[in-house]
């Protein structure tokens, strides 16, 4: 009730000033889902951020509700949350107090971010200060704690509540004094509730260079981490770097990857402060900066206006068993015949060992195809691809089955969207679909003005093992009936 008020106070000191004028914006995201099961359970949530501007005074106030219908359980229960945002910015300078996210580089230090297709929450809670300098300089001071909210097995999680007390302190500079090079350096320190000692402490600090010289343009940057072993107390240090260039000509560009990870995740676990890059395009990591190592590269070319080409190739392995961890490669060709006409086909391959828990390797060969069709109002879409998977548990045994999905779409002008698709698998699969082998949907897109959009499924969904930015999770099969409204003001 406390920051309620605390938040009212100052929108009515903000809306009573004089001599500038108040700005609101913001977006709101309410569902429904209704499960087809015997329990005939629901969910619904709504996250609402709403965005006030008065000079140089800004303000946030973000509103996150999750309820489940009963019985509610340890696993599946409520999750309410009030969060507000004050901040002073003039011109040069910011002081922000409340909820905020924050990257130091690439995020090898701290990444909190957020990703609301993946519904992945990472925020900080404290206060930043930011300072706007001369030669293209920038310095961030914060000290926080920080919350990360996660949505798995059909529920939101708070990953790190048993660890919400721990302080984040950092400062980061930037710099780009001239144009073709750019420098940068961090300090984080995390002082954590269940440290044994004060000097129990973690500290994460390094920096990058960048230059940009015609057509070439190189990144690199490195992180030491410096902490205490748990439990048994001495030094424990950790470090890695992360480089990529890139040479890009009109109608061509390849981009390079290095990245090499040794104990710089922090904490190893659930949830981490920093998120390094993975060079694997699906998103899949190994240890998420624990013991990581691996290189990537892109490279595309458009010989005409009408046909680009795209190849991608990942690598990621552990320092002391080259053989565990993740390849990737894709091959990709799309064709446009002006706006009416669109073919797009590619070609996934994939090799996971000893990533994901109870799997030693999974071999994945995939074809995609997209085709999409416009007629003056009306616009017809085709996706389809036919995985076909070699698996191999840690324990005894094996499985080969072919996991098909096809969408076909039916648009009228930019109002109307439906689409009526099938997700099927050959084999009965427990551990990964509870043995569930066809999942048919419909959905309808009713864009009602360019403000509002509502989304309506009816059907099954196969769930599985997914990944986005280095963050993996299983999403459990759903059957039932799924309504999104999402909201512009």
């Amino acid at each position: 009730m406390r920051r309620i008020l605390t938040v009212a106070a100052v929108i009515a000191l903000v809306s009573s000033a004089g001599g500038a004028k108040l700005s609101v914006n913001g977006v709101n995201r309410a569902e429904f889902w209704a499960f087809l099961d015997s329990a005939y359970s629901t969910h619904m949530e709504d996250k609402l951020d709403l965005n006030l501007r008065y000079g140089d005074l800004r303000g946030q106030v973000g509103l996150f509700l999750y309820e489940p219908s009963r019985p509610w359980d340890d696993l599946r229960k409520p999750l309410r949350l009030f969060d507000y945002t004050v901040a002073y910015s003039p011109k040069k300078l910011e002081i922000l107090y409340g909820k905020f996210y924050q990257d130091f580089g690439k995020g090898l230090a701290l990444r909190a971010y957020k990703d609301d297709d993946f519904r992945h929450y990472k925020s900080l809670h404290g206060l930043r200060g930011t300072a706007h300098l001369p030669l293209r300089t920038n310095i961030v001071l914060l000290g926080a704690r920080m919350r990360d909210i996660f949505f798995q097995e059909n529920t939101y999680k708070i990953m790190n509540v048993g660890d919400t007390l721990d302080q984040v302190l950092g400062a980061d500079l930037c710099s780009r004094p001239v144009k073709w090079v750019g420098f940068g350096g961090r300090y984080v320190r995390i002082n954590r509730a269940q440290d044994p000692t004060p000097k129990a402490f973690t500290e994460l600090f390094g920096g990058d260079l960048s230059t940009t010289v015609g057509p070439v343009s190189l990144y690199g940057e490195a992180c030491w981490r410096l902490g205490t072993k748990p439990g048994i107390g001495g030094r424990e240090k950790g470090f890695g770097y992360y480089a990529t260039g890139t040479f890009a000509l009109p109608g061509f560009s390849v981009l390079g990857q290095y990245m090499d990870y040794d104990n710089i995740g922090f904490p190893s676990g659930v949830y981490h402060y920093n998120d390094p890059p993975t060079p694997i395009k699906s998103g899949v990591a190994l240890d998420r900066g624990i013991d990581e190592k691996g290189f990537g590269a892109v490279m595309t070319a458009t010989p005409f206006s009408s046909l680009y080409l795209e190849a991608d190739y990942g690598r990621l392995y552990r320092h002391d068993d080259t053989s565990a961890g993740v390849m990737e490669w894709e091959g990709k060709a799309r064709y446009s015949l002006g706006t009416a006409l669109t073919i797009e086909g590619a070609f996934n391959y994939m090799v996971q060992k000893n990533v994901e828990a109870g799997t030693y390797e999974r071999v994945v060969d995939k074809p995609v195809i997209h085709v999409n069709y416009l007629i003056g109002q009306h616009t017809f879409a085709l996706e389809a691809e036919y995985a076909l998977v070699d698996e191999e548990p840690t324990e005894r045994g094996g499985w080969i089955y072919h996991e098909t999905a096809v969408a076909l779409s039916y648009g009228y002008g930019e109002a109307l969207l439906f689409t009526l698709g099938w997700q099927g698998v050959d084999v009965q699969l427990a551990k990964r679909y509870n043995n569930e082998t066809s999942w048919p949907m419909f959905e309808t897109v009713w864009s009602i003005t360019h403000r509002n959009m509502l989304r309506v499924r009816i059907g099954a969904e196969r769930g599985g093992y997914t990944c986005s930015g280095g963050v993996c999770r299983f999403e459990a099969p759903f059957k039932g009936i799924k309504a999104q409204l999402i909201s512009r003001f």
